[in-house]
């Protein structure tokens, strides 16, 4: 078994699945496009990958040259197209595999290329469920042959894997919702208002026993508008708490800390006249980034901790925001179609962050921690929180206020780092401590940016 295990992390090794990127915060940077050859090797690691992962023996093996070898970590060589169509065979039989690479390297020389990165895997035992992470690296080598294609001649592995970390789920997790954005989070569909949609969103809590749960307003949006003061009124009085989320979404990376502790203030008045007596000392960052320089971090902490605020930490975010402008666009088109897409990619991204942000947790801390999910009080995370809630429970998650969630000691941890884009509290601790990340899948965007338009 302990060889069969190396010979599928080697034989993972060779493609991949998910795209790699440095975070999964609530906020995803754009990325600089590549120049046109590393993208030709982006895509027949992609399309290797998804052969993989869809145990599409034929065309991984057609991947490689008749006469390939295949270096595996013991030393020993898998030789020509056969002998990896029956390595294959065997090890697809036993594991599934999320595998990501990171290219560190390409060199094109003629009718050769060579590619090295590092690579990240997790595997699961397909008799047990059990996952696993992996990481190593890795170098590729490819012949351009007579009829334009590159193809992999010769695999290594250069170094791992390394010791396994074992991501095991707890079966029985809890978590708090919390929302931001309130009271007017994305734009409106067609026929409706602010606050028939909190009216709505609160209804589904309430509904699910979830009272109390947190929404965390920017107070600018409350200002000559009425239907937005309305809607305010109507989250509070179906039992719902605020917080604070600053006055205008300002972001701390792009001001001083001095401007950003102005717009904390500023939010103040209109978190005493609506909450009143309730507990609003509660502040969420905006795209949950807390600092790019530790001088404004750390600043920024202090005056929180000076005016009684905690931190309202997130540990799950699938940026569910995302979906709501193209689903005010589909609305408008009565695209049913694109509609069911929405719902449909909505609740399998959601199913895969949630996994991811837990296995972080692991990697991060060593073990789960309870849960803070962020959410956004948009028109179609409305619509779709039912289903939403649905998911969570066949998970097995259990639901909580946020104060007892975040009265887990790791609450009060702080990764005490300069992070430009912040992220989730895993997120932080991974990037400070230059952890490696699960695999996953990137979120649609680019559909979602160009449906029904």
């Amino acid at each position: 078994m302990l060889r069969g295990f190396a010979h599928f992390a080697a034989l993972s090794a060779l493609a991949l699945t998910l795209e790699t990127s440095p975070a999964q915060s609530s906020y995803q940077p754009a990325t600089p496009a590549a120049d046109q050859s590393a993208q030709i090797f982006r895509q027949l690691r992609q399309d290797w990958a998804r052969n993989l992962h869809d145990k599409n023996i034929e065309a991984s093996v057609a991947a490689f040259t008749p006469d390939a070898d295949f270096v595996q970590p013991d030393g020993s060589v898998v030789h020509g197209a056969a002998a990896l169509r029956k390595l294959y065979e065997t090890i697809i039989a036993t594991y599934d595999s999320d595998l990501a690479f990171t290219s560190d390297h390409t060199d094109i020389a003629a009718d050769q290329a060579t590619d090295s990165g590092t690579w990240r895997e997790v595997l699961a035992e397909r008799a047990t469920g059990k996952r696993q992470l992996l990481t190593g690296s890795y170098r590729t080598i490819y012949h351009h042959t007579a009829d334009g294609r590159w193809l992999i001649a010769r695999q290594e592995w250069t170094a791992g894997p390394a010791a396994p970390i074992a991501l095991n789920l707890d079966p029985h997790p809890s978590i708090a919702l919390t929302f931001d954005d309130l009271p007017t989070a994305g734009s409106l569909p067609p026929d409706t208002n602010r606050t028939k949609i909190l009216t709505a969103l609160a209804t589904e809590l309430k509904t699910a026993h979830l009272e109390g749960t947190y929404g965390f307003i920017n107070a600018l949006k409350l200002e000559n508008d009425p239907d937005a003061q309305q809607a305010l009124h109507v989250w509070l009085d179906s039992g719902m708490n605020i917080g604070s989320h600053t006055w205008s979404h300002i972001s701390i990376t792009d001001h001083p800390a001095e401007i950003f502790e102005q717009e904390i203030a500023k939010n103040e008045p209109a978190l005493e006249t609506y909450a009143q007596t309730r507990d609003w000392r509660w502040f969420r960052y905006p795209f949950l980034w807390e600092g790019d320089t530790l001088d404004k971090r750390r600043a920024v902490r202090n005056y929180l901790a000076a005016h009684r605020y905690r931190v309202a930490q997130v540990t799950l975010d699938f940026e569910d925001y995302a979906w709501n402008d193209a689903y005010g666009r589909c609305v408008a088109r009565q695209d049913t179609a694109s509609i069911d897409w929405l719902k449909q990619s909505y609740l399998a991204t959601a199913r895969e962050y949630i996994t991811l942000g837990r296995e972080e947790q692991i990697i991060a801390f060593g073990h789960e921690v309870p849960n803070v999910m962020l959410l956004h009080g948009t028109p179609f995370t409305t619509l779709m929180l039912p289903e939403l809630l649905d998911l969570l429970r066949s998970e097995g998650f259990t639901f909580d206020a946020l104060a007892d969630i975040e009265k887990d000691p790791v609450y009060s941890m702080d990764p005490d780092a300069a992070l430009r884009h912040g992220g989730t509290l895993p997120d932080q601790f991974i990037d400070a401590r230059h952890l490696t990340y699960p695999p996953f899948h990137p979120k649609p965007f680019d559909r979602l940016k160009s449906i029904c338009q």
